[in-house]
Order: C-alpha cells, then sequence, then structure tokens
C-alpha cells in the first residue's frame, strides 16, 4: 500500500512539473512573439505571409506606390489577419516575391522561372501602374522576342503602307487583331487540317487501288513468281474522285494563300527563305506534280522498270506528308516544338555527334572483342550501331547484348558516359522551349501593341482600322 501511494505521489509530481514547464514556454512563446511584433513595430517593418514563407518589407517602401494594392494602408487592410497578426497573401509566390522587391528598389525583375499568363495576371491583382509593365515588357519580354526574331508577333508589328495589303497581311499573320482575322485564320486553320486528313485516309490499305501488284516471271501450274511487290498508292477508283477533288480543293486554296501571304508582306525576301514558307512552298509544289500525274495518268510502258509509275507515286507519297508542317502555323503547341527545335537543331546536332563518335570508338573495340565468341550478336555494321546507340542512350536491348565480359563492362561505361553526354547540352535545349513558350504565352491585353511601317514610321491602331 506504502508503494502505491508513493508511485501515485511521484505522478502527481511530474503532472505538476510538466504543468509549470507548459506554462512557462507558453508564457515564453508569447513574450517572444509579443517582443518580435513589437520590435517589427519599432523598425518599422510589415510581415507579410505568402504560402507559408514570411516577407518583411519597411512600411516606407510600400508608401512609395499609394495608387497599388499594397501600397494603400486602407485596401492593404484586407489582407490582415488579427490572430496571427500577420499580412496573409494566398497568391503566386514567386510574382509576389518580385512584386516585394519592386517595392523596395522600384525596379520590377521578371523572375527566372514564370509563367507569363500567371506574372502579368499577379502585377494586374496587385495593380500595378501600366507604365511599370509596360517597361518591363519592354526590358525584359522584348529581349527575348529580340534573340528569337522568327516570332513577328512583338508589340512593333511592321506592316505594308498600300491598305488594300495592309489588310491581308495583318489577316492571315495577327489573329488577335480583330474578329475577322480570327475567323480568316480558323478558315486556314480548317482547310489546313482537310489537308492533312486527305492524306491520312489515302493511306488507309482499303482504300488503296490494289493492295499488291506483281511483276509476273512465269507461270507454272497455276503459280506466279513475283520479283518486286509494290503497294500503290494512287486512290481507288471507288473514292479515289472524291479523295482527289478534296486535294486538288485544298491545293488551290493554299497555293492563294501562299501567294497572298507572299505578296501582301512588307518584306518579302524574308517571308520567303523564313523555314515555315519553304515548307508550305516545297509541300505545294509536291502536290501540284502529284496532281498533275494523276491527271496525265500515265501507263506503265517502261520495259526495263514496268514499275517505275508506282515507284513514283511512293516516293511523292512520302514527301507529300511534309504537309503536316503547315499545322504549325496554327496550333500554338505545335508552333513552339517547331521553333525550339529550330533554335536548338545545333544542340540537337551535337547530341547525335555524340552517339557518333562513341559508335566508331565504342563500336570498333566492341566488334573487335566480340568477334571470337560463339553466338555474338555483334557481327555487321547494322549490329554495331544499334547496340552501340542503345547503350549511349540508356535504353538497353535484351536481345542485343555483348556476349564477353569485358564487351558487358565497356557498354556499362559507355551508358554512364553516354548519360552524362547527353545531358550536357538538355539545360540548353530547355531554356530555349522555355524561352519560346513565354513569347507565346505573353498576354497582350498589358501590353500595346504598335504597327509600323517598313520605314519605321508608328501608327495607331484605329487608323489601321479604317
Amino acid at each position: 500500500m506504502i508503494d502505491r501511494k508513493n508511485i501515485l505521489t511521484e505522478k502527481k509530481a511530474r503532472r505538476t512539473v510538466e504543468a509549470i514547464i507548459d506554462t512557462n514556454v507558453q508564457s515564453l512563446v508569447l513574450s517572444m512573439t509579443t517582443s518580435h511584433i513589437s520590435s517589427l513595430k519599432n523598425q518599422n517593418l510589415i510581415e507579410f505571409n505568402c504560402l507559408g514563407t514570411i516577407f518583411l518589407i519597411r512600411e516606407t517602401s510600400l508608401d512609395r506606390f499609394p495608387n497599388t494594392l499594397l501600397g494603400d494602408p486602407k485596401r492593404r487592410t484586407s489582407f490582415y489577419n488579427k490572430v496571427k497578426q500577420q499580412y496573409i497573401i494566398d497568391r503566386h509566390i514567386i510574382s509576389f516575391e518580385a512584386i516585394i522587391n519592386y517595392y523596395e528598389t522600384g525596379k520590377l525583375v521578371v523572375p527566372t522561372i514564370y509563367e507569363p499568363i500567371i506574372f502579368f495576371e499577379e502585377l494586374k491583382y496587385f495593380q500595378l501602374d501600366n507604365e511599370t509593365i509596360e517597361h518591363c515588357y519592354d526590358t525584359e519580354i522584348n529581349q527575348e522576342l529580340i534573340n528569337h526574331h522568327h516570332h513577328h508577333d512583338h508589340d512593333h508589328r511592321v506592316v505594308p503602307e498600300n491598305p488594300i495589303l495592309r489588310a491581308i497581311w495583318i489577316s492571315l499573320e495577327y489573329n488577335d487583331y480583330s474578329l475577322k482575322a480570327q475567323v480568316i485564320q480558323l478558315n486556314c486553320l480548317i482547310i489546313s487540317l482537310l489537308f492533312c486528313l486527305n492524306i491520312s485516309i489515302e493511306l488507309i490499305p482499303q482504300i488503296s487501288r490494289d493492295k499488291v501488284i506483281c511483276h509476273k516471271l512465269s507461270i507454272k501450274h497455276d503459280s506466279t513468281n513475283c520479283d518486286n511487290t509494290f503497294f500503290d498508292f494512287r486512290p481507288s477508283k471507288t473514292v479515289g474522285s472524291r479523295i482527289l477533288i478534296i486535294e486538288q480543293l485544298c491545293t488551290t486554296l493554299i497555293t492563294f494563300e501562299y501567294i497572298f501571304r507572299l505578296t501582301s508582306s512588307p518584306h518579302k525576301w524574308i517571308t520567303f527563305i523564313s523555314l515555315i514558307n519553304l515548307c508550305d512552298l516545297f509541300t505545294l509544289c509536291i502536290n501540284w506534280i502529284y496532281l498533275i500525274l494523276m491527271e496525265m495518268n500515265i501507263s506503265n510502258d517502261d520495259k526495263q522498270d514496268p514499275f517505275f509509275n508506282l515507284k513514283l507515286f511512293q516516293y511523292l507519297m512520302i514527301l507529300r506528308l511534309c504537309r503536316f508542317f503547315r499545322l504549325c502555323r496554327y496550333v500554338k503547341s505545335l508552333r513552339i516544338l517547331f521553333y525550339g527545335t529550330v533554335n536548338a537543331i545545333k544542340y540537337i546536332l551535337s547530341i547525335g555527334f555524340i552517339i557518333l563518335f562513341f559508335v566508331f570508338t565504342f563500336g570498333v573495340i566492341i566488334q573487335v572483342i566480340e568477334k571470337n565468341w560463339d553466338h555474338a550478336y555483334v557481327t555487321r555494321l547494322e549490329d554495331l550501331f544499334n547496340i552501340v546507340t542503345i547503350s549511349t542512350i540508356t535504353v538497353g536491348d535484351a536481345k542485343r547484348v555483348p556476349v564477353s565480359p569485358i564487351g558487358k563492362i565497356l557498354c556499362s561505361i559507355l551508358a554512364g558516359i553516354g548519360l552524362i553526354g547527353i545531358s550536357l547540352p538538355l539545360p540548353s535545349v530547355y531554356r530555349i522551349f522555355q524561352s519560346i513558350y513565354r513569347l507565346e504565352q505573353i498576354d497582350r491585353k498589358f501590353v500595346t501593341t504598335k504597327y509600323v511601317y517598313p520605314n519605321g514610321q508608328l501608327f495607331k491602331n484605329q487608323l489601321l482600322k479604317e
């Protein structure tokens, strides 16, 4: 009984001590919080809590911009939390950090990683003045536009002096100019989609005129020997007329669009040599050759190569697939991929050079080692290229592996070196795609677009819309 009483007494004593400690800790935390708040008040600092991150700024820095949301004390009180005694900001933290730096320094600097739509929306939400936003666009965003000059949708758009050519050029190039321009470009997109869909239908096997054509060498007892087999890529007789009509219609309309775009351009040579226009010209030339051959209906009278006509249509079918590049002009995601690949071509070629270098170095060594082993896979040049390539890009192929231990070790080393070598250009490729993505995501309502003549003379938008 005495032991039980002692145990209960000890438990009560421990609870009492723990309660006293908790009370002291709470009072200490409260005193520290109070002293912290009082020190902030003494130092004239304001504390913002943006998604758990604390930002401290002098009240005098905010007072320099009274027309903004945080610079006006009355409007700023809507964010104040009396319990935490902080200003709670539930907004985009990266953009908010740039805005806080703007209050401190007076300069608006674009974050390293940001989304243009979100960033400009945050600037509008915190009610920064339009001059600051336009200056940010001119100093930060426009520099990327200069670096990537193929993007003509910047704040200074060059237009022809002739009013008719100007209307045609703006309608074909700038879909954000007016509703009429959006309707015209929507029609161009529909025609391009139909143009691409038509060739996709042609590739369906059931629509081929003859699935397989054989060159008969000899016939013996109902058996036919063939030395060549071909797929006829010309449309079938049943639905071929409809496909051909759609092909002719789309080709004609796209030809007119190309002519209008080239003749109305203020800089015709620059427009002509631009990559996407060269793709259009190449596609149109190939398609007109295809249509002319279809109308001529050339027969296979060549005795040396009786299937020359069919081979020609096979090659034309491959070249006609270039028409899918037209979608890069109208679809934003494809446009980003197209221009990003063009700008990053030197880095992509460097990756290819790395793979090619490893083929001629490690590949020869592996082939010399493997040729003395039975059941070795590396016996031909294509096998050598495959095994080195898949090792370099760290994909792996269970069916193509070295047999010798040294060959396996070399492929393992090659995989590590290839991973490092291919990873080196990737940050540069990422920055290029990110920069182009920013340009495509710019919200035009934050920036006043200016139209200029080739001589540099500025004109207001209202004059152009007349």
